[in-house]
């Protein structure tokens, strides 16, 4: 899988243009010491300069990540915050028997970290940006108001091979990139155990997915197992709701995420 050769100069101006239209002064990160936040952190930096942007550091326990991190933040003149969230886990998990899943307890970390981060937004007059990738994104393998929630997204349009290409181009430290990806849901959690197979494989099926390829015919291209291929077609489908405006019953002339019609820049003074 390629990268285009002007890729981290497209991304760079979409920062800038993101920030500038909404009357920010920088962008708030979340840094989990992968490569997405750590390549996020990175074109951030370059588009805007170190002193507009801010790093938040929420683990839910002790993890080599809150170093990782915070060195990488170090190198670049990023600053950061650290908050402990487990205090904010157990007030919840206190409060009610909603949380006792472990799926629904990684979900809850997750919104409590944007809820973290857009209060830091707020007060900052900061933007969030989102770490997301395109293959998270396609997949849905995010949570809902959780990670998944920011105010865009400058690699959200990069399949995760190609973060990896982004990230050695940008000079990510190593134990970044060989990092096993992780969302840090619970301990020992990881990104391809989850998803049962790695991005390499993924990434070559969700490129043909995007190009309108068969789930049959790209069995028969790469040899991969074909039920492996419709579970991935399958989970896009069903996360579709992510991915859109939350539904809403049209009876108007025009309806909000519907046929309303406007893009960011719109009301843009000439």
């Amino acid at each position: 899988m390629k990268l285009a050769k002007d890729a981290d100069r497209i991304i760079k101006k979409f920062i800038q243009t993101r920030v500038n239209e909404a009357g920010a002064k920088g962008v708030v990160i979340g840094l989990s010491g992968g490569v997405d936040s750590a390549t996020t952190l990175a074109l951030a930096v370059s588009a805007l300069g170190k002193e507009k942007v801010y790093g938040l550091i929420l683990p839910s326990h002790d993890s080599e990540s809150i170093a990782i991190a915070t060195n990488h933040a170090e190198i670049l003149g990023v600053k950061t915050k650290k908050i402990d969230i487990s205090p904010i886990v157990k007030a919840y998990k206190d409060g009610s028997d909603t949380f006792s899943h472990r799926l629904a307890e990684g979900n809850l970390n997750s919104r409590i970290r944007m809820t973290l981060l857009y209060g830091e937004s707020f007060v900052s007059n900061f933007l969030v940006a989102g770490t997301s990738n395109k293959s998270e994104l396609l997949l849905g393998y995010y949570t809902k108001w959780g990670d998944g929630a920011s105010d865009f997204l400058p690699i959200g349009d990069l399949y995760k091979s190609q973060v990896y290409l982004l990230a050695d181009l940008l000079d990510i430290p190593i134990e970044i990139i060989q990092r096993p990806p992780t969302a840090e849901l619970w301990e020992g959690q990881t990104d391809e155990a989850d998803l049962g197979m790695n991005y390499r494989e993924l990434d070559v099926i969700l490129e043909m997915i995007e190009n309108f390829s068969s789930v049959e015919k790209i069995s028969s291209t790469t040899s991969m197992n074909l039920k492996d291929i419709q579970r991935i077609d399958d989970m896009i489908r069903f996360s579709i709701h992510k991915r859109i405006f939350p539904s809403v019953c049209k009876l108007g002339y025009r309806t909000v995420g519907i046929d309303w019609r406007e893009t960011l820049g719109t009301f843009k003074k000439l």
